[in-house]
């Protein structure tokens, strides 16, 4: 009778132990997947952010800096220079016959015209310059560390030349005539990004009045307004 009933306790403490490890195994993999969850939540919170912080400094066209980024970049250009003999310099381009192509073909060969304008630009701007589109069909590059203020005129005759090639669209083969180019510099790291941003747009204005299918106009910034 002992024997039996300590055979029946053991057989049902052997029970009890399997129930609470299968519990417990249950309990940590609950755990585990919660703990998954978490960090997908938090994977897909951050990329959500991301994105959206794309959003805020990207132009979403072209993937190219808005004017906001090219803002702030140009700011940081101008208190960051090395040494005193450098300059920042800035370019405002503007493609001389986008609006009759635009108008011509379509809103869509347009979109896709500004993209492959932009990509053109990228490839051939250095490592330290930052393209950036401010709205239609204007691009802007800002051009940090320059050694003078005449060094600024070629890379904008370096950023011309890569528009002159056509681009082909499907069974298009389109020229944008050349762009007018506005360019800009300053050594005084007291000038406002947007002082600078008036220089240039004056010099681009200049430059449309130019006759030369890729005119140029420089302007040196100065003041701290």
């Amino acid at each position: 009778m002992v024997e039996r009933a300590f055979s029946r306790d053991l057989a049902g403490w052997r029970i009890d132990a399997a129930v609470s490890l299968l519990a417990v195994v249950v309990l940590a993999g609950l755990a585990i997947l919660k703990a998954f969850e978490l960090r997908t939540e938090s994977a897909r919170r951050q990329a959500a952010e991301q994105r959206l912080a794309q959003m805020e400094t990207r132009d979403p066209l072209t993937g190219l800096a808005n004017r906001d980024r090219m803002l702030e970049f140009l700011g940081q250009s101008l208190q960051t220079r090395k040494t005193g003999d450098e300059v920042t310099g800035l370019l405002l381009i503007d493609l001389k016959r986008f609006t009759p192509i635009n108008e011509t073909h379509g809103r869509a060969v347009g979109d896709r015209l500004l993209r492959m304008v932009a990509e053109r630009l990228r490839s051939v701007a250095r490592e330290d310059e930052m393209v950036a589109r401010l709205g239609g069909d204007e691009f802007a590059v800002v051009m940090p560390r320059l050694d003078c203020a005449k060094a600024a005129r070629y890379p904008a005759q370096r950023l011309v030349r890569a528009l002159e090639a056509p681009f082909e669209i499907d069974d298009l083969a389109l020229r944008i005539g050349g762009a007018a180019v506005g360019v800009a510099t300053s050594a005084n790291t007291e000038l406002r990004p947007g002082v600078l941003v008036r220089h240039v747009d004056a010099a681009l204005q200049r430059a449309k009045c130019g006759p030369a299918a890729e005119s140029c106009s420089h302007r040196r910034g100065t003041g701290q307004a």
